[in-house]
């Protein structure tokens, strides 16, 4: 049997972007772990601490795959340098919330 197409792309952008989206949910899913109940403080504070920590796993998960796709698309040629600082500081920010909030409340 002959082809008579040429060979392109292995596959499409798009279809590429589902893929490692779909990646991310499986590892979110994966490494998700139940959240335990902390001793002391109230119920409200024990849910903001326990989003907080899910928000962080999720973050961090996220900053991973931004670095990954930041590294990807630097290495084909695809994004400048400009956009690879901005995804960086935005990790950056992210990771950095708590921080920044103790310091616009007094509290750092």
């Amino acid at each position: 049997m002959k082809f008579t197409q040429p060979m392109g792309r292995m596959m499409s952008d798009r279809r590429a972007r589902q893929i490692m989206g779909i990646a991310g949910v499986v590892v979110l899913v994966a490494i998700a772990q139940p959240a335990l109940a902390q001793s002391g403080g109230t119920s409200i504070e024990t849910g903001l601490g326990t989003i907080k920590t899910w928000m962080t796993t999720v973050a961090s998960v996220v900053g991973v795959i931004a670095v990954m796709a930041v590294g990807y698309a630097k290495l084909t040629g695809r994004m400048d340098w400009g956009k690879a600082v901005t995804v960086l500081i935005g990790i950056g920010i992210i990771f950095s919330a708590a921080t920044i909030v103790g310091w616009m409340g007094g509290s750092a």
